[in-house]
């Protein structure tokens, strides 16, 4: 049994075609960004950081209002999309958030028939727009097999083999208690605990399903639990290889992660003025002990 699961896990890393360029996409995202706002004649505000809100959707906000023509749009997208993602189908949507509704949306089966989107030669109201791409299957780019890759993929395989001879012995998951600097794998904070790798907070039977964001920014908070982090660290762990940080996006995610932590009232998320972050986890009261 032990060496067919190894043979299986063997196979399937030698079969690989290439690789995933997920981070690129992200690049590719702000890229689009940047040229919308120059090509509406703003040239100084900033791209704020990609949100990757599923494996397929990403959504591109901007730090002031434009204007948009939609011709220009079009090209835009389909000229970075067609050099970076091949084929793949996608839906566009530029959103009004002051108003929350679509301003503009079309959809691009390829190859791309510019006749069958309308509305090209109209010029929408300047407004404070937001970008939705979403693929119609997960964006990936895979690169020719050469030797960097066939190493990759032997790695790959020791590191498949080594799980694989866990399974076989049924070694259960390592747990990293709270307070100790250990590698996450398995984390209790309270009554939750915090799967990294699966991005879920389990509390008893319920499953609480997390962002990739918020994963990495409770990942932060884990490793010093009841200790003020501050903004500075926190932005550069979770978004510092996106190239540009935007203090904003901190306030939000940490307001999604807090409304995640409600059920359970012992752990929570508070301010420390002019520095940052602490979560706060309330020992459990021993036997004796008042309130």
């Amino acid at each position: 049994m032990r060496s067919v699961i190894l043979t299986v896990l063997l196979l399937s890393v030698i079969g690989l075609p290439g690789y995933s360029y997920g981070g690129k996409v992200l690049v590719t995202m702000r890229k689009i960004g940047h040229e919308v706002l120059l090509s509406s004649g703003d040239s100084t505000s900033w791209v704020s950081p990609i949100e990757e809100l599923d494996d397929r959707t990403f959504l591109i906000r901007f730090q002031h209002p434009f204007a948009f023509q939609p011709a220009s749009l079009v090209e835009i997208i389909h000229r970075h999309l067609q050099e970076k993602q091949g084929g793949l189908d996608y839906l566009v949507e530029v959103r009004e958030e002051k108003l929350n509704t679509v301003a503009y949306s079309y959809e691009v089966h390829h190859p791309l028939n510019r006749k069958e989107i309308a509305c090209l030669t109209r010029k929408p109201p300047r407004g404070a727009y937001t970008i939705k791409i979403q693929f119609a299957q997960p964006p990936v780019q895979t690169a020719s097999v050469d030797h960097t890759v066939w190493l990759t993929g032997l790695l790959l395989t020791v590191l498949l083999m080594g799980i694989g001879w866990r399974l076989v012995y049924r070694k259960p998951l390592t747990s990293t208690p709270v307070g100790q600097a250990a590698p996450l794998n398995l984390v209790h904070l309270g009554p939750f605990t915090f799967c990294l790798e699966q991005q879920i907070l389990r509390l008893g039977a319920d499953r609480i399903e997390l962002s990739a964001k918020e994963s990495k920014l409770l990942k932060v908070f884990a490793t010093s639990p009841n200790a003020v982090i501050d903004r500075d660290r926190l932005m550069e762990q979770v978004w510092g290889e996106e190239g540009v940080i935007v203090g904003r996006s901190l306030d939000v995610f940490v307001s999604r992660l807090r409304k995640k932590l409600q059920p359970a009232p012992m752990v929570r998320i508070v301010n420390s003025h002019g520095r940052g972050y602490k979560l706060e986890i309330d020992s459990p009261k021993g036997p004796g002990q008042e309130d």
